[in-house]
């Protein structure tokens, strides 16, 4: 019964297109595959073919499906730099109630980045925005909640080309930069889980704003989702963008030790850009107080 299960669990998560039940439970595709792979591996050892041959198709169905998003699969590295001007970016979702803002501060100043993209930013004189000005000066905020909101700051100028105008919510921040005379557009953004919650309809009350968003567009955040769930590809697919490849768990509850988030957490935090730039490298960044892990990518333009 629990190889019936666990393999009809992984093939549910391959029909999250067609409702947010089956995109929350694809959240943890990879979860399932374990399982299943160890189910794989004692049926071997115990002789029972049948359940063997069953569940090696179904993980191998589930592994195409998930092509390039599995583990060993990140393809950033595999573009060669031609000299012209190289980005670098952290994404993170500080939490609101981030107690380890000046950790966190560290952090960020450690990785050096030109632009920083955040989500659950709050107010106060130790918030992190706050601890960070004086090196990022540029900070944009269009919208605030309960749990703060999403936010890009920077210490590249605004772009003299910049028309953003500020959409009325606390999901979407985003502004032109000046990178070396060029406007590049930076976007943060904090999507919902798909079911039970509203990110289905976060989405398409966003959709026109996240299609007028200009190119050239690096569009980073947390979107309560992985890389192969619905939810990111549709994002994807009205900005313009495409997720990096690779598997980085980012995510896990912070009742659980802070070591086992890279391990066995979700991979619901993420840097995606459109066809005029191209992503090097993506890592995570050390434990700065969330229980999201920050992530760091060079791209190039």
């Amino acid at each position: 019964m629990l190889v019936i299960a666990c393999a009809l669990a992984l093939l549910a998560t391959l029909f999250n297109r067609l409702h947010p039940f089956f995109d929350s439970l694809s959240q943890f595709r990879m979860h399932f595959a374990v399982l299943l792979a160890a189910l794989f591996a004692i049926a071997l050892l115990v002789g029972a073919r049948r359940a063997a041959i069953v569940e090696a198709a179904c993980l191998l169905v589930a592994m195409v499906a998930t092509y390039p998003f599995i583990p060993g699969f990140a393809s950033g590295a595999a573009f060669a730099q031609d000299g012209g001007p190289v980005l670098r970016v952290v994404q993170f979702n500080t939490r609101y109630d981030n107690s380890q803002t000046e950790r966190a501060a560290q952090v960020i100043r450690d990785a050096d980045a030109d632009v920083i993209l955040l989500q659950e930013v709050t107010d106060g004189p130790r918030s992190l925005v706050n601890l960070l000005r004086d090196a990022y000066p540029v900070q944009r905020r269009c919208g605030n909640a309960r749990i703060g909101g999403a936010t890009v700051i920077s210490r590249l100028p605004v772009s003299p080309d910049n028309t953003i105008k500020c959409v009325r919510s606390s999901a979407l921040s985003a502004i032109q930069l000046d990178v070396g005379g060029k406007a590049v557009t930076f976007a943060a953004y904090h999507g919902r889980w798909p079911w039970p919650y509203e990110q289905s309809w976060v989405i398409d009350r966003m959709s026109k704003s996240l299609e007028a968003l200009p190119h050239p567009l690096v569009f980073a955040g947390d979107f309560n989702a992985a890389p192969w769930s619905e939810g990111v590809q549709r994002v994807a697919r009205l900005t313009g963008t495409q997720p990096e490849s690779g598997y980085r768990p980012t995510w896990l509850s912070q009742r659980v030790s802070d070591t086992l988030r890279p391990w066995f957490g979700l991979p619901i935090d993420h840097v995606m850009v459109s066809d005029e730039l191209r992503i090097i490298s993506v890592r995570r960044l050390p434990f700065a107080g969330s229980d999201h892990l920050p992530m760091v990518a060079d791209i190039a333009l």
